[in-house]
Protein backbone atom coordinates (compact mmCIF):
# COMPACT_ATOMS: atom_id res chain seq x y z
CA UNK A 1 0.00 0.00 0.00
CA UNK A 2 2.84 2.38 0.87
CA UNK A 3 4.59 1.63 -2.41
CA UNK A 4 1.38 2.20 -4.38
CA UNK A 5 0.81 5.48 -2.53
CA UNK A 6 4.39 6.57 -3.34
CA UNK A 7 3.82 5.74 -7.01
CA UNK A 8 0.50 7.59 -6.89
CA UNK A 9 2.10 10.74 -5.45
CA UNK A 10 4.64 10.70 -8.28
CA UNK A 11 2.31 9.32 -10.96
CA UNK A 12 3.18 11.90 -13.62
CA UNK A 13 6.93 11.18 -13.35
CA UNK A 14 6.39 7.41 -13.15
CA UNK A 15 4.27 7.45 -16.30
CA UNK A 16 6.79 9.46 -18.30
CA UNK A 17 9.84 7.42 -17.25
CA UNK A 18 7.97 4.11 -17.43
CA UNK A 19 6.84 4.79 -20.99
CA UNK A 20 10.44 4.71 -22.22
CA UNK A 21 11.18 1.65 -20.07
CA UNK A 22 8.35 -0.31 -21.71
CA UNK A 23 10.00 0.11 -25.12
CA UNK A 24 13.00 -1.88 -23.83
CA UNK A 25 10.99 -5.12 -23.59
CA UNK A 26 9.78 -5.92 -27.13
CA UNK A 27 9.44 -9.62 -26.32
CA UNK A 28 6.93 -8.95 -23.57
CA UNK A 29 5.05 -6.55 -25.85
CA UNK A 30 4.63 -9.33 -28.43
CA UNK A 31 3.32 -11.73 -25.77
CA UNK A 32 0.77 -9.23 -24.48
CA UNK A 33 -0.40 -7.92 -27.89
CA UNK A 34 -3.40 -10.30 -28.14
CA UNK A 35 -4.60 -9.01 -24.78
CA UNK A 36 -4.86 -5.36 -25.85
CA UNK A 37 -8.70 -5.35 -25.72
CA UNK A 38 -8.51 -6.71 -22.16
CA UNK A 39 -5.99 -4.02 -21.21
CA UNK A 40 -8.31 -1.34 -22.62
CA UNK A 41 -11.11 -2.71 -20.40
CA UNK A 42 -8.84 -2.78 -17.32
CA UNK A 43 -7.71 0.85 -17.68
CA UNK A 44 -11.30 1.90 -18.38
CA UNK A 45 -12.49 -0.11 -15.36
CA UNK A 46 -10.02 1.55 -13.00
CA UNK A 47 -11.35 4.93 -14.09
CA UNK A 48 -14.96 3.82 -13.61
CA UNK A 49 -14.20 2.42 -10.14
CA UNK A 50 -13.47 5.96 -8.95
CA UNK A 51 -16.72 7.36 -10.26
CA UNK A 52 -19.36 8.53 -7.84
CA UNK A 53 -22.15 7.17 -10.00
CA UNK A 54 -24.76 9.19 -8.13
CA UNK A 55 -22.99 12.47 -8.90
CA UNK A 56 -22.37 11.52 -12.51
CA UNK A 57 -25.98 10.49 -13.04
CA UNK A 58 -27.17 13.68 -11.32
CA UNK A 59 -25.61 15.64 -14.15
CA UNK A 60 -27.69 13.65 -16.61
CA UNK A 61 -31.03 14.38 -14.93
CA UNK A 62 -31.11 17.93 -16.31
CA UNK A 63 -32.27 17.96 -19.93
CA UNK A 64 -30.28 21.14 -20.61
CA UNK A 65 -27.10 19.68 -19.11
CA UNK A 66 -27.56 16.43 -21.01
CA UNK A 67 -27.96 18.29 -24.30
CA UNK A 68 -24.82 20.29 -23.57
CA UNK A 69 -22.82 17.15 -22.83
CA UNK A 70 -24.13 15.46 -25.99
CA UNK A 71 -23.21 18.57 -27.98
CA UNK A 72 -19.66 18.41 -26.60
CA UNK A 73 -19.36 14.73 -27.59
CA UNK A 74 -20.68 15.43 -31.10
CA UNK A 75 -18.26 18.37 -31.51
CA UNK A 76 -15.33 16.33 -30.19
CA UNK A 77 -15.95 13.26 -32.38
CA UNK A 78 -18.04 13.39 -35.62
CA UNK A 79 -17.71 17.13 -36.14
CA UNK A 80 -13.95 17.05 -35.56
CA UNK A 81 -13.68 14.10 -37.98
CA UNK A 82 -15.44 16.09 -40.69
CA UNK A 83 -13.35 19.23 -40.13
CA UNK A 84 -10.02 17.40 -40.05
CA UNK A 85 -10.95 15.16 -42.99
CA UNK A 86 -12.14 18.04 -45.17
CA UNK A 87 -9.15 20.23 -44.28
CA UNK A 88 -6.65 17.43 -44.91
CA UNK A 89 -8.13 16.60 -48.32
CA UNK A 90 -8.17 20.28 -49.27
CA UNK A 91 -4.46 20.41 -48.47
CA UNK A 92 -3.73 17.23 -50.45
CA UNK A 93 -2.79 15.08 -47.44
CA UNK A 94 -2.36 11.38 -48.37
CA UNK A 95 -5.23 9.06 -47.40
CA UNK A 96 -2.97 7.05 -45.07
CA UNK A 97 -2.44 10.14 -42.94
CA UNK A 98 -6.12 11.11 -43.11
CA UNK A 99 -6.81 7.71 -41.53
CA UNK A 100 -4.53 8.71 -38.63
CA UNK A 101 -6.39 12.00 -38.20
CA UNK A 102 -9.61 10.00 -38.10
CA UNK A 103 -8.23 7.59 -35.51
CA UNK A 104 -7.53 10.60 -33.30
CA UNK A 105 -10.76 12.49 -33.93
CA UNK A 106 -13.07 9.46 -33.68
CA UNK A 107 -11.62 8.31 -30.34
CA UNK A 108 -13.36 9.08 -27.02
CA UNK A 109 -11.62 10.87 -24.15
CA UNK A 110 -8.85 8.96 -22.40
CA UNK A 111 -10.21 6.45 -19.86
CA UNK A 112 -8.01 7.88 -17.11
CA UNK A 113 -8.64 11.53 -18.09
CA UNK A 114 -10.72 12.23 -14.98
CA UNK A 115 -7.97 10.92 -12.70
CA UNK A 116 -5.40 13.07 -14.51
CA UNK A 117 -7.71 16.10 -14.29
CA UNK A 118 -7.87 15.55 -10.51
CA UNK A 119 -4.08 15.47 -10.45
CA UNK A 120 -3.92 18.75 -12.39
CA UNK A 121 -6.67 20.56 -10.46
CA UNK A 122 -9.09 20.68 -13.40
CA UNK A 123 -12.85 20.07 -13.33
CA UNK A 124 -12.76 16.27 -13.11
CA UNK A 125 -16.55 15.96 -12.96
CA UNK A 126 -17.09 17.37 -16.46
CA UNK A 127 -14.27 15.14 -17.70
CA UNK A 128 -16.07 12.13 -16.19
CA UNK A 129 -19.44 13.07 -17.67
CA UNK A 130 -18.15 13.73 -21.18
CA UNK A 131 -15.92 10.65 -20.95
CA UNK A 132 -18.81 8.40 -19.88
CA UNK A 133 -21.10 9.60 -22.69
CA UNK A 134 -18.33 9.50 -25.29
CA UNK A 135 -17.29 5.99 -24.27
CA UNK A 136 -20.84 4.61 -24.10
CA UNK A 137 -21.55 6.09 -27.53
CA UNK A 138 -18.46 4.54 -29.14
CA UNK A 139 -20.24 1.47 -30.61
CA UNK A 140 -22.41 3.95 -32.54
CA UNK A 141 -20.19 7.00 -33.01
CA UNK A 142 -17.04 5.07 -33.97
CA UNK A 143 -18.58 3.40 -37.03
CA UNK A 144 -20.50 6.60 -37.84
CA UNK A 145 -17.26 8.60 -37.86
CA UNK A 146 -15.70 6.13 -40.28
CA UNK A 147 -18.81 6.00 -42.45
CA UNK A 148 -19.06 9.80 -42.88
CA UNK A 149 -15.33 10.28 -43.37
CA UNK A 150 -14.98 8.29 -46.58
CA UNK A 151 -11.72 6.70 -45.38
CA UNK A 152 -11.30 3.06 -46.37
CA UNK A 153 -10.08 1.18 -43.28
CA UNK A 154 -10.80 -2.39 -44.47
CA UNK A 155 -12.94 -2.90 -41.40
CA UNK A 156 -16.61 -3.84 -41.40
CA UNK A 157 -18.57 -1.39 -39.25
CA UNK A 158 -20.70 -3.96 -37.40
CA UNK A 159 -17.70 -5.97 -36.09
CA UNK A 160 -16.11 -2.65 -35.09
CA UNK A 161 -19.22 -1.71 -33.11
CA UNK A 162 -19.34 -5.13 -31.43
CA UNK A 163 -15.65 -4.92 -30.45
CA UNK A 164 -16.19 -1.46 -28.94
CA UNK A 165 -19.22 -2.71 -27.00
CA UNK A 166 -17.29 -5.69 -25.61
CA UNK A 167 -14.37 -3.55 -24.39
CA UNK A 168 -16.70 -0.99 -22.82
CA UNK A 169 -18.87 -3.64 -21.16
CA UNK A 170 -15.72 -5.25 -19.76
CA UNK A 171 -14.55 -1.92 -18.39
CA UNK A 172 -17.84 -1.25 -16.61
CA UNK A 173 -17.88 -4.79 -15.20
CA UNK A 174 -14.36 -4.33 -13.78
CA UNK A 175 -15.17 -0.87 -12.39
CA UNK A 176 -18.40 -1.89 -10.67
CA UNK A 177 -16.75 -5.11 -9.46
CA UNK A 178 -13.97 -3.12 -7.77
CA UNK A 179 -16.55 -0.84 -6.14
CA UNK A 180 -18.48 -3.87 -4.87
CA UNK A 181 -15.36 -5.53 -3.42
CA UNK A 182 -13.42 -2.54 -2.06
CA UNK A 183 -16.27 -0.10 -1.52
CA UNK A 184 -16.50 3.43 -2.91
CA UNK A 185 -15.60 5.02 0.45
CA UNK A 186 -12.41 2.98 0.81
CA UNK A 187 -11.40 3.81 -2.75
CA UNK A 188 -12.00 7.52 -2.06
CA UNK A 189 -10.00 7.40 1.21
CA UNK A 190 -7.03 5.79 -0.54
CA UNK A 191 -6.83 8.13 -3.51
CA UNK A 192 -3.03 8.04 -3.80
CA UNK A 193 -2.99 4.25 -3.60
CA UNK A 194 -5.51 4.10 -6.39
CA UNK A 195 -3.49 6.65 -8.39
CA UNK A 196 -0.58 4.23 -8.06
CA UNK A 197 -2.73 1.35 -9.33
CA UNK A 198 -3.86 3.47 -12.28
CA UNK A 199 -0.25 4.41 -13.11
CA UNK A 200 0.88 0.77 -13.06
CA UNK A 201 -2.12 -0.32 -15.15
CA UNK A 202 -1.37 2.42 -17.69
CA UNK A 203 2.23 1.22 -17.97
CA UNK A 204 1.24 -2.43 -18.41
CA UNK A 205 -1.29 -1.26 -20.97
CA UNK A 206 1.60 0.19 -23.01
CA UNK A 207 3.25 -3.19 -23.65
CA UNK A 208 0.78 -4.44 -26.30
CA UNK A 209 0.68 -0.96 -27.85
CA UNK A 210 4.46 -1.03 -28.38
CA UNK A 211 4.44 -4.46 -30.06
CA UNK A 212 6.60 -4.22 -33.19
CA UNK A 213 6.82 -0.44 -32.93
CA UNK A 214 10.55 -0.25 -32.12
CA UNK A 215 11.37 -2.29 -35.23
CA UNK A 216 9.12 -0.05 -37.34
CA UNK A 217 10.76 3.08 -35.93
CA UNK A 218 14.22 1.66 -36.71
CA UNK A 219 13.16 0.77 -40.26
CA UNK A 220 11.66 4.22 -40.99
CA UNK A 221 13.00 6.76 -38.48
CA UNK A 222 12.05 9.92 -40.40
CA UNK A 223 8.51 8.72 -40.92
CA UNK A 224 8.29 7.87 -37.22
CA UNK A 225 9.43 11.38 -36.30
CA UNK A 226 6.69 12.82 -38.52
CA UNK A 227 4.10 10.61 -36.84
CA UNK A 228 5.33 11.64 -33.39
CA UNK A 229 5.12 15.32 -34.34
CA UNK A 230 1.60 14.77 -35.68
CA UNK A 231 0.51 13.04 -32.46
CA UNK A 232 1.99 15.78 -30.27
CA UNK A 233 0.47 18.55 -32.42
CA UNK A 234 -3.00 16.98 -32.29
CA UNK A 235 -2.84 16.43 -28.54
CA UNK A 236 -1.23 19.61 -27.24
CA UNK A 237 -2.44 21.85 -30.07
CA UNK A 238 -6.02 20.64 -29.75
CA UNK A 239 -5.80 20.90 -25.96
CA UNK A 240 -4.56 24.50 -25.92
CA UNK A 241 -6.83 25.75 -28.72
CA UNK A 242 -9.92 24.22 -27.11
CA UNK A 243 -9.16 25.42 -23.60
CA UNK A 244 -8.25 28.95 -24.77
CA UNK A 245 -11.45 29.26 -26.81
CA UNK A 246 -13.67 27.94 -24.01
CA UNK A 247 -12.20 30.25 -21.38
CA UNK A 248 -14.20 33.05 -22.98
CA UNK A 249 -17.39 31.40 -21.63
CA UNK A 250 -16.35 28.89 -18.94
CA UNK A 251 -14.29 28.83 -15.77
CA UNK A 252 -10.55 28.09 -16.20
CA UNK A 253 -10.95 24.71 -14.44
CA UNK A 254 -13.77 23.59 -16.75
CA UNK A 255 -12.17 24.99 -19.90
CA UNK A 256 -8.87 23.29 -19.03
CA UNK A 257 -10.65 19.98 -18.40
CA UNK A 258 -12.45 20.10 -21.75
CA UNK A 259 -9.23 21.05 -23.51
CA UNK A 260 -7.44 18.18 -21.79
CA UNK A 261 -10.01 15.56 -22.84
CA UNK A 262 -10.10 16.95 -26.38
CA UNK A 263 -6.36 16.37 -26.76
CA UNK A 264 -6.05 13.18 -24.71
CA UNK A 265 -8.03 10.44 -26.41
CA UNK A 266 -8.27 6.68 -26.14
CA UNK A 267 -6.83 6.01 -29.61
CA UNK A 268 -5.93 2.48 -28.51
CA UNK A 269 -9.57 1.52 -29.17
CA UNK A 270 -8.78 1.63 -32.87
CA UNK A 271 -5.52 -0.26 -32.55
CA UNK A 272 -7.60 -3.07 -31.03
CA UNK A 273 -10.20 -3.17 -33.84
CA UNK A 274 -8.51 -2.05 -37.08
CA UNK A 275 -6.52 -4.46 -39.28
CA UNK A 276 -2.75 -4.45 -38.73
CA UNK A 277 -1.29 -1.22 -40.10
CA UNK A 278 2.28 -0.09 -39.35
CA UNK A 279 1.37 3.59 -39.63
CA UNK A 280 -1.50 3.22 -37.15
CA UNK A 281 0.69 1.21 -34.77
CA UNK A 282 3.45 3.82 -34.69
CA UNK A 283 0.94 6.68 -34.49
CA UNK A 284 -0.92 5.12 -31.52
CA UNK A 285 2.40 4.48 -29.77
CA UNK A 286 3.55 8.05 -30.52
CA UNK A 287 0.24 9.36 -29.17
CA UNK A 288 1.24 8.04 -25.76
CA UNK A 289 4.12 10.56 -25.62
CA UNK A 290 1.91 13.61 -24.97
CA UNK A 291 -0.64 11.53 -23.01
CA UNK A 292 2.01 10.37 -20.55
CA UNK A 293 4.14 13.51 -20.72
CA UNK A 294 1.67 16.41 -20.50
CA UNK A 295 0.63 15.81 -16.85
CA UNK A 296 4.24 16.33 -15.73
CA UNK A 297 4.66 19.31 -18.11
CA UNK A 298 1.45 21.01 -16.97
CA UNK A 299 2.23 20.42 -13.28
CA UNK A 300 5.63 22.02 -13.81
CA UNK A 301 4.07 25.02 -15.58
CA UNK A 302 1.49 25.41 -12.81
CA UNK A 303 4.16 25.38 -10.08
CA UNK A 304 6.32 27.81 -12.03
CA UNK A 305 3.36 30.19 -12.49
CA UNK A 306 2.54 29.91 -8.76
CA UNK A 307 6.03 31.16 -7.90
Amino acid sequence: MSLLALIGRNASLVLLVGMFGVACFPGLSAVLRPYLPVMVSVVLGLGIARLNIGQVLAGFTSARMMLRLLAVVVLFLPATCLVLGWSARALGVPEDYILLLLVFAAAPPLSSAASLCLLLGYNARIALQVGVIGTLAMPILGPVCFAISGVAADMALLPMAISFAQMIAGGFAIGFGLQAVAGSERIARNGQVFNGMVAIAMLVFLFPIFDGVVAQITAAPLQSVRLALLAVALNIGGNLLTSRALRLKLSPETASALGFIFGNRNVSFYLAVLPANPLVSVFVAAAQLPIYGTPLLFLYLQRRAAR
